[in-house]
């Protein structure tokens, strides 16, 4: 049967734009009671009007008690938390002519730590469902560092591997936990890139293959896997030969 969303009561971060907001209608009219989280609480109102089963819970979630404040209201609403899926996040380029310490403390900040600060809090009513499931959001960049997205890719690569180890010492408790390492998908953080993107897919065909995953409750969710594939071998080559290759990711100066 897999993982049925149906009266599972959800928490969904970035929830306004892009995936988040896909899966979020997606597991709504699957059954699922979702709470909504992004910065923005009149858009996601706005967003969210029409859904009886969606509660809006809006928070900066880079701020310390946030997380905590929003499992609180979830908790009240819903009695409970049965699956936390932590999608929200930002990217940001690095140019390495002008190399500087601040894109790596706010990637970092908004990326990985709001996470851990999320895991924290969700973590207890996690260990109170009869079906947990614990999900996080991290990237194909994850995998191999690239031009340009050296903080952004840091922090994807610090999400994967703490989801990893919490895979491991969940398990015992018959927690599942997921992660998410997406190429690129058409939304609106990718179209302010302004590079190249290989094989980017629609919004609606990456929260298909997602939801799919979700169900299936897949250790490591990646997509499309005509990209993501290439990216993971190039991670495995020699560290020298990967790197001779992608000198041609290197933007011109």
């Amino acid at each position: 049967m897999g993982y049925q969303f149906n009266n599972k009561r959800v928490w969904l971060t970035g929830a306004s734009s892009g995936i988040g907001l896909a899966l979020a209608k997606r597991l709504l009219e699957q059954g699922a009671s979702v709470a909504v989280t992004s910065r923005n609480e009149s858009q996601l109102k706005e967003i969210y009007q029409d859904y009886d089963n969606a509660l809006v819970v809006a928070g900066d979630l880079a701020q310390e008690n946030t997380n905590q404040s929003i499992v609180n209201q979830i908790i009240e609403r819903f009695d409970g938390l049965d699956c936390v899926i932590l999608n929200a996040g930002s990217a940001e380029y690095i140019d390495v002519r002008n190399f500087e310490t601040a894109p790596f403390e706010r990637m970092m900040q908004i990326n990985f730590i709001s996470m851990v600060r999320g895991i924290e809090a969700a973590l207890p009513q996690l260990r109170r469902s009869t079906d947990p499931y614990l999900v996080g959001m991290s990237s194909s960049v994850a995998w191999q560092g690239l031009p340009q997205g050296q903080a952004y890719s840091a922090s994807k690569a610090a999400i994967r591997n703490l989801f990893q180890g919490l895979k491991i010492e969940l398990e015992p408790e018959d927690i599942a936990v997921s992660w998410i390492c997406p190429g690129f998908v058409e939304t609106p953080l990718t179209d302010k890139n302004t590079f190249d993107m290989p094989m980017r897919i629609s919004v609606d065909k990456a929260t298909e293959v997602l939801v799919k995953h979700l169900q299936k409750q897949t250790t490591e969710i990646h997509y499309p896997k005509r990209f993501t594939l290439m990216l993971k071998l190039f991670s495995m080559l020699p560290a020298g030969l990967s790197a001779k290759l992608l000198k041609g990711t290197v933007p011109e100066r």
